[in-house]
């Protein structure tokens, strides 16, 4: 069982649709419904229709989204309100990061087959190190190839899994469009309310903590710490202390512009943090509290 494999183990779109459905149902909902809702045999022109929907189906089970009970399923957890539209999918992905990305579905964070989530995490937590003001989405097979010297070790070496860690990262929020920017802006927005939540502040430092408690493929985060131990020494510029990686200073940045955040400056509020820009450290972007309003 993995994740990046979008043939054997599902689309992001379709476990959209599926999560969806289950939610819309105050009671568990019949398997064989389910999944006709989801993909009518009639609309189909396959000689297996319906196979991609049971597929996203199953591995999803398997990683404790849906729960399935004799022919009937529901999901694990609901929302707290009746949602939809933008916050609906914003519940999703952030049920999706949060089951992919915990210990149980990554027993083991180097595995290649029989892998649970593993290999999402992985991928995830190996792009947000790195630039994301130049690395593309389709130049990921080399740039790791450059940077991790161990070969068993290499992810992206397939365009299987290079095409379903794009798929993940852009569904997930940590990317714009398929062949796009590494920007975990969405992502780190749909986590907000766990980390800060509204009309409340904290040091800035002790924000970047607790995010990554909550995304940990981000800086701090446990496993983008173990992928990097793995990547050479030589081959991403070091941060300094208390300096971010330019994918999470990116959504700082963008959450700033938009007014979820508000990064202050407070000489006499402890330890600071600073954005990382196109040319390095930026001092003129130090902060030391995050309010949200």
């Amino acid at each position: 069982m993995t994740v990046l494999n979008l043939t054997s183990d599902g689309l992001p779109g379709i476990l959209l649709v599926l999560h969806h459905m289950v939610l819309a149902t105050s009671k568990p909902m019949a398997r064989a419904a389910l999944l006709e809702a989801v993909a009518p045999t009639v609309a189909l022109q396959e000689s297996d229709p319906g196979r991609m929907a049971r597929v996203t189906l199953n591995r999803w089970i398997e990683l404790g989204l849906f729960q399935e009970k004799g022919d009937e399923v529901t999901v694990s957890t609901r929302p707290p309100k009746k949602l939809a539209g933008s916050a609906l999918a914003a519940f999703t992905r952030r049920e999706v990061c949060r089951l992919s990305m915990s210990e149980e579905n990554t027993p083991d964070l180097w595995a290649i087959g029989s892998a649970k989530s593993a290999d999402l995490t992985r991928g995830l937590a190996w792009l947000l190190a790195q630039n994301a003001f130049e690395t593309r989405l389709s130049e990921l097979e080399a740039l790791e190839a450059q940077q991790v010297s161990n070969e068993e070790l290499r992810l992206l070496q397939n365009d299987t899994r290079q095409n379903g860690l794009r798929h993940w990262a852009d569904f997930l929020g940590f990317s714009r469009g398929l062949g796009g920017d590494i920007d975990p802006t969405v992502a780190v927005r749909d986590a907000l309310q766990e980390v800060l939540p509204a009309g409340q502040d904290m040091q800035a430092v002790d924000f970047v903590d607790r995010l990554a408690e909550v995304l940990p493929v981000l800086d701090r985060g446990r496993w983008q710490k173990a992928v990097l131990q793995e990547v050479n020494a030589d081959a991403l510029a070091p941060l300094a202390l208390g300096q971010l990686s330019t994918s999470l200073s990116r959504a700082l940045l963008g959450l700033r512009a938009g007014g979820e955040l508000l990064l202050q400056n407070r000489a006499d509020a402890g330890a600071s943090i600073t954005l990382t820009g196109f040319i390095g450290p930026r001092p003129d972007l130090t902060f030391q509290w995050i309010t949200r309003p």
